[in-house]
């Protein structure tokens, strides 16, 4: 099979995966908000959206740098060198994810003033095993295996939708935490499994002149990553401080965790081709990596602009639904957060092209604009609009790394911009059939006919091809 089959046939399987995640999300976003009520939900989703920042500070650019390295590796046929390098990189990731976990309680603990410490204990566990379960799966990503990746996030998803259930009706608070550290746990041992035919304890190698030169490589895109998780992840906090309301920020939580499903589909897609493209970089086939960025954007765009018009034909009849009637505000931030994802398309293009060349300071400049417009504005508009006005700052920040990551990456890889744009701009003319909007019967007709009216344009108007249809399905099929 040719790295290029290869290579779709994977991103085929993840967006398999992310069906799967979408249930969960939902089954998720179903049950657990009205199991524990506003309040409690918001103490959850603080706890667990600070953990994000530590478990991508003690990553140290783990999925950038296998991204690049290990394909080198697996050209050359060079086992050994693979061992040597995942084995240091595993227990390197074990002392920085110890370090973490004490920091994030340190901090949940005493500057947040979070006064449930066991809570926070479990939670910390978690930042550990997590840090140490990604490299496992970020090994498969660079042997271009990404379906293989996504499984340890999938695999977290459904088991902490599980372990959340069971816990927190035992335990409360402290039983849902316990729960999110039974899904990391187990992530953790099936990633360990699985990449033991990669893993020597006589192959570590703590030398500074071997690790150097790839911790050079893995904390320069370290650094945008944590910037970059900074400002995804810090809406609960700037929201808690904003507004010292819990129930605010199970709003924003809920609203966000949506959002989320979707952006991290977006990037898993991009990244999933970026063994495929790194080699075509170095087979000095310029003009491939180029066509495979314009497409991938125009099809990134194609998604989350349908994501868009369902939100806003079919948004506030589904939150009351599926959240309950405590939640109805969540629609509030579904809108700007759902255009988001607009931007994160090109977001997600962006960063693939810098780390195809090589180039993490173009993300971190692009993290740090972003982090720089969120946390300007947020807590103004938390503090004055709640939920809703934390979901129009994650708009402005998105949008903001998405032009400058652009601006910076075409000056080294410039790829075209005008599918996409084209794209985006058909799904606008179907946005006035919003207008008559009704009841929730007549709302979901308009979405189908909406939809369906954005297909056709795209295909008549030539954005999409049927050819192009054909073949991608033949590919994953194959």
């Amino acid at each position: 099979m040719s790295e290029t089959r290869r290579t779709v046939r994977n991103a085929g399987w993840l967006v398999g995966q992310r069906v799967i995640h979408v249930v969960s999300a939902t089954l998720f976003a179903v049950l657990v908000p009205r199991l524990m009520g506003p309040h409690l939900f918001g103490q959850y989703s603080l706890l667990t959206s600070v953990s994000m920042w530590f478990a991508m500070l003690s990553g140290l650019g783990a999925v950038s740098l296998m991204a690049r390295v290990v394909p080198k590796f697996s050209a050359a046929g060079d086992i050994a060198g693979l061992r040597a390098l995942s084995s240091s990189l595993l227990a390197l990731r074990t002392g920085t994810g110890i370090l973490t976990a004490v920091s994030y309680v340190a901090i949940v603990v005493l500057l947040l003033g979070e006064r449930d410490w066991v809570s926070a204990a479990f939670i910390a566990a978690a930042v550990f095993t997590r840090t140490v379960g990604n490299l496992c799966f970020t090994l498969f990503l660079g042997l271009n295996q990404a379906a293989r990746w996504g499984m340890g996030d999938l695999l977290r998803r459904v088991l902490t939708l599980a372990g959340v259930l069971a816990g927190f009706p035992v335990a409360g608070l402290r039983g849902a935490c316990a729960g999110f550290l039974f899904a990391n746990v187990v992530v953790l041992v099936v990633g360990l499994v699985g990449a033991r035919p990669y893993l020597s304890w006589a192959s570590i190698n703590f030398r500074r002149s071997y690790l150097a030169p790839y911790l050079r490589t893995g904390t320069s895109f370290a650094a945008g990553n944590l910037l970059l998780a900074l400002a995804q992840r810090s809406g609960e906090t700037i929201v808690r401080v904003a507004t010292s309301d819990y129930t605010q920020v199970g709003f924003f939580g809920a609203a966000y965790s949506i959002y989320l499903t979707g952006a991290h589909a977006l990037w898993q897609g991009a990244i999933a081709f970026s063994p495929l493209l790194v080699g075509l970089l170095h087979a000095g086939d310029r003009g491939a990596v180029l066509r495979w960025l314009e497409r991938l954007l125009k099809w990134m765009v194609i998604a989350s602009s349908m994501a868009l018009i369902a939100t806003v034909m079919v948004g506030s009849d589904l939150v009351p639904l599926v959240l309950g009637p405590e939640y109805v505000t969540v629609g509030d931030s579904l809108g700007p957060l759902t255009l988001s994802l607009v931007a994160m398309a090109i977001c997600s293009i962006g960063r693939l092209a810098a780390l195809v060349v090589d180039r993490p300071g173009l993300s971190a400049l692009a993290a740090g604009a972003e982090l720089a417009a969120f946390w300007s504005v947020g807590p103004l508009l938390a503090s004055r609009y709640g939920a809703a006005g934390m979901a129009l700052a994650a708009l402005a920040g998105t949008t903001v790394y998405g032009a400058v990551i652009t601006w910076r990456t075409r000056d080294v890889l410039p790829y075209s911009l005008r599918p996409a744009a084209r794209a985006l701009g058909w799904s606008l003319t179907v946005m006035p059939l919003a207008l008559l909007r009704a009841t929730p019967g007549v709302n979901l007709a308009l979405l189908v006919v909406a939809l369906g009216v954005y297909a056709a344009l795209l295909v008549w108007r030539g954005v999409v091809s049927l050819d192009e249809v054909r073949a991608a399905r033949n590919v994953i099929r194959t």
